[in-house]
């Protein structure tokens, strides 16, 4: 626990620094590293059932994902779809042809576990790179009324993080506490119902209050906290899926009190996605 409290203190102000720094460009580098050493994590981990994955096409598809995501708008016409099927044919390709001038051959598996990995990690994480770029369809003369730190995507960012931080911690907190009904005991044995009913909460409370001050109308607040606080857990519990698979305990040691970097980032694989496509799809219709 001492642990947990002491990653947060470091983590959550240097999360902040790096959202909000003008540009976006340290945010999408952290990015960057976080899904290299994700997907790392996670080769290292399918390695476990006998899987050989390409590694090095693997890490090329994860940086093409998050660095296109860096200048990816999708108002300029060009959907984020656009990004996948090149980086997905490219790395078929790649993986496809070092399969084939391997001695042992096993496709299915190998190039399976590889492309998987790079969707996994980096396509889904390339979600928050582009979220940070987001520039809704509001009036100049309305933008600071709205927010006024000046910068939706920094905001949005931001809101995502503190409403996943939240779910994870309610859940963990409350789960201790009060826990007794098991949620999926096959799956995660330490999770309850009650710790999950206490991430949700948590996660629609200070997602309300985060968005207050940032001048979110609360009805967005209330869906966006509500979408945290159940794609949180179900990215957590997809994580433990794998782990499941691979007969591990967690994918690395690298963050205090939580295990590897996809221990501590599996719920924004999630909830990144589900942020960007709300505010594409609600947020710069209903802001007007």
């Amino acid at each position: 626990m001492l642990y947990r409290i002491l990653t947060a203190l470091v983590g959550i102000p240097l999360a902040f620094v790096l959202v909000f720094w003008p540009g976006g460009l340290p945010f999408a580098v952290a990015m960057g590293a976080i899904s290299v050493l994700g997907a790392l994590e996670f080769y290292k981990g399918v390695r476990k059932i006998g899987a050989r994955p390409v590694e090095w096409a693997g890490l090329l598809a994860v940086l093409f994902f998050v660095f296109s995501a860096r200048t990816f708008r999708y108002e300029e016409g060009t959907t984020i779809g656009a990004i996948f099927p090149t980086a997905l044919t490219l790395l078929l390709i790649l993986s496809f042809t070092v399969e084939m001038i391997r001695r042992e051959r096993a496709p299915i598996l190998n190039v399976g576990s590889t492309v998987f990995g790079a969707i996994y990690v980096g396509w889904l994480i390339s979600h928050l790179v582009v979220l940070r770029g987001v520039r809704l369809d509001v009036p100049e003369s309305e933008l600071l009324h709205w927010n006024p730190l000046g910068d939706p995507g920094a905001c949005l960012v931001m809101l995502t993080f503190l409403g996943t931080w939240a779910c994870d911690t309610g859940a963990y907190f409350l789960g201790r506490s009060f826990g007794k009904t098991k949620l999926a005991p096959k799956l995660s044995p330490n999770k309850t119902w009650e710790g999950a009913v206490g991430g949700f909460g948590s996660s629609v409370v200070v997602t309300l209050i985060a968005g207050y001050f940032i001048h979110l109308p609360w009805v967005h607040c209330l869906a966006l906290g509500a979408l945290f606080g159940l794609f949180t857990q179900l990215g957590d519990l997809s994580e433990s899926t794998i782990k499941r698979e691979l007969d591990m305990k967690d994918f690395g040691t690298m963050v205090p009190g939580h295990g590897g970097i996809l221990d501590r980032f599996d719920s924004l694989l999630f909830t990144g996605p589900v942020a960007y496509y709300y505010a594409v799809l609600f947020l710069s219709h209903w802001l007007k």
